[in-house]
């Protein structure tokens, strides 16, 4: 195979590659869901863990069928809730994108603040208010390859009535270094060859 067959052919595995993949997570009795996981647990997919503190579900009341939303500690208000997705196997596939449905309940109002953070870099942060299930809002987030996404939600009003549902997570297949080298040696032998 001469070089420039093998530079395409190589590319075009490269690209092949970097397609993304996606995985659904949602509440207990979600459809259509891939992953189906509770607050208590987590869930494990092909490429990502997924883990939690201070959040549990609900089945109904929302703006979608099945929330996870942040519950107040004893004694302390405002609690966090947090949600963690880890890729597995960082060295073959990252994280490269996160969709979700921010929604409140029944006729309530809540107040809140959401944090998204991507290898514990903060890449979305904003305040959100309902006042009931009507009220819902999909923020769809993609960034540089990731090992772990974070999902931070603060409620800043006494009631802890905002829930998050419709998880989507994307990733990214890293490609072997071997290809990555490989494709850097036919760039360097073609150049040669250009000036030579």
């Amino acid at each position: 195979m001469n070089a420039r067959l093998l530079a395409v052919a190589i590319a075009a595995s490269l690209s092949s590659a970097a397609v993304a993949d996606t995985i659904l997570l949602d509440i207990p009795d979600g459809i259509d869901s891939d992953i189906i996981w509770t607050s208590g647990g987590g869930a494990k997919s092909p490429f990502l863990d997924i883990s939690s503190q201070n959040l549990n579900f609900w089945d109904s009341g929302y703006g979608t069928p099945g929330v996870v939303y942040a519950w107040d500690l004893p004694n302390l208000t405002n609690a966090t809730g947090i949600l963690d997705l880890t890729a597995i196997d960082p060295s073959t596939r990252m994280l490269s994108s996160v969709t979700f449905d921010i929604s409140g309940y029944l006729n309530y109002e809540s107040n809140s603040m959401v944090r998204v953070y991507a290898d514990n870099e903060m890449i979305f942060e904003d305040d959100f208010s309902f006042a009931g299930a009507d009220g819902l809002e999909t923020i769809s987030l993609s960034f540089a390859a990731a090992s772990n996404v974070r999902i931070e939600l603060d409620n800043t009003s006494p009631w802890a009535w905002t829930g998050l549902d419709n998880i989507l997570v994307g990733s990214m297949a890293v490609p072997a270094p071997g290809a990555l080298a490989a494709f850097a040696v036919v760039g360097l032998g073609r150049r040669r060859r250009r000036n030579g």
